[in-house]
Parts: structure tokens; sequence; C-alpha cells
């Protein structure tokens, strides 16, 4: 790949129309959000900032650790996103390079970065699919 296509901002790469949710959302709420969407990740945020992810993971291993087989309003109950989301964030501005984005995501355990603007509100977010996308293209 030449180094120019390394130089390219993440802003060209992300995906901008993301669903949020905030804190409070209802978990069974969340499953939906995720099915609807037809992505893996959620960001939470509080006046348009991020303060936490959700995945589709987290909510497969509630279920896992609560017995059930289901995902249901009875599986949630009443639990928030605000009990199970990773406060661990893992960010990138918008102005990065599609190289910092594939090294963070290359490197660990993550599949998702929230990409915030100047003022660390929410701007979008990069997945390791859509860098494979941006690779492959």
């Amino acid at each position: 790949m030449p180094h120019d296509r390394w130089s390219v901002p993440v802003s060209d790469v992300m995906t901008s129309r993301v669903r949020t949710a905030e804190p409070s959302r209802l978990l069974h709420e969340i499953w939906p959000m995720l099915a609807e969407e037809r992505c893996h990740h959620i960001p939470i945020v509080e006046d348009g900032r991020p303060v936490g992810m959700v995945s589709a993971w987290d909510l497969v291993r509630f279920a896992r650790h609560h017995g059930s087989q289901k995902v249901s309003a009875e599986l949630y109950g009443s639990e928030t996103a605000a009990e199970i989301m990773s406060t661990d964030l893992e960010t990138i501005h918008v102005e990065e390079s599609v190289e910092v984005a594939i090294d963070r995501i290359g490197r660990g355990n993550i599949h998702a970065l929230i990409v915030v603007d100047d003022d660390d509100a929410l701007a979008g977010i990069v997945t390791n699919h859509d860098l494979l996308h941006y690779l492959i293209s």
C-alpha cells in the first residue's frame, strides 16, 4: 500500500452516523439497537461526549453469567448500560491518520475506536471492519 494511503485522516474511513445511548438506557433496549444497525458497538454518551461503550460481546457475556438462553427484558431486567459498559475508552481524534487507527486496533484487544473532535465530542466510530474495507479498496 502506498504510504500516502496511511496518512488519510480517520474521518475519511469512520462511520459518522453512530447509534448512541445514555448510561441510563436499559440493556434490553440496547440489544435491538445493535440488531437494527447491524453493528457491534454502541457508544454511551453524556452531553455529546463518550463516557463508555457497550458491545454485543458485553451483552452476550452478561447473558452467559445469568444462565439465560434468550435475550429478553426478563434477562436484562432493570440493568443499565452504565452497569456493564467499558469505561476504559480507546479514542482517536478525527484528524489522526488511518495508520494510527490501524496501529491501535492491530496491537490491542479492541475492535473499535471512538472518534472525537476538538471538543472531545463523539464524531464517529472506526472499527476493524472499517479499516479492513479501507485496506482492500
